[in-house]
């Protein structure tokens, strides 16, 4: 059974662990656009998802098994676990679907060939259209999870359009 209550900081701060998770797979827009390398104050900040970034990623020939992992875990260990309170399941869905969203964008990405060229001229030949794009889908993200950290160390549901629908039909009693 689900509990709906107060919640205490340990499953406050148990809540806003999931979304590592986005913040892993934007971390390649953030090179990509250049603002990592632009704002060193940016990337003092995103030092411990630099260090993660490596192991993360393991995996040999395009293949990563470790983010597969990570969902894996993510949705049965603690989604479709029912003994586990509703925010940190919430907060859970919420961060799959940023992770799914912008995996798939980086692979349509690099199946359409678009973030090779981009990775080899970082900065120099790539787009002006493209590094926005990057840049946008970085900042994005990085502004829905900081909502939605501050929101769960509140002890609320953070409410971000489209998103929120889809973990609310997830976590559902």
């Amino acid at each position: 059974m689900t509990w709906r209550g107060a919640t205490t900081t340990q499953e406050r701060i148990l809540a806003c662990l999931p979304f590592l998770v986005p913040l892993l797979n934007a971390y390649p827009f953030g090179l990509l656009s250049s603002l990592l390398i632009r704002f060193p104050p940016l990337r003092w900040l995103f030092y411990p998802i630099e260090l993660l970034f490596p192991i993360y990623r393991i995996g040999g020939g395009g293949l990563s098994i470790v983010p597969l992992l990570v969902f894996i875990g993510l949705y049965v260990g603690v989604v479709r676990n029912n003994r586990i309170r509703h925010l940190i399941r919430y907060n859970a869905m919420q961060a799959i679907m940023l992770g799914i969203s912008l995996s798939l964008i980086l692979t349509v990405f690099d199946l359409l060939g678009i973030l090779s060229s981009a990775v080899v001229t970082a900065g120099a030949g790539t787009g002006l259209f493209l590094m926005a794009f990057f840049a946008v889908l970085f900042l994005g993200t990085v502004g829905i999870v900081a909502y939605s950290v501050i929101q769960s160390l509140r002890g609320h549901h953070a409410e971000v359009p489209w998103i929120s629908d889809a973990a609310y039909a997830q976590t559902r009693d």
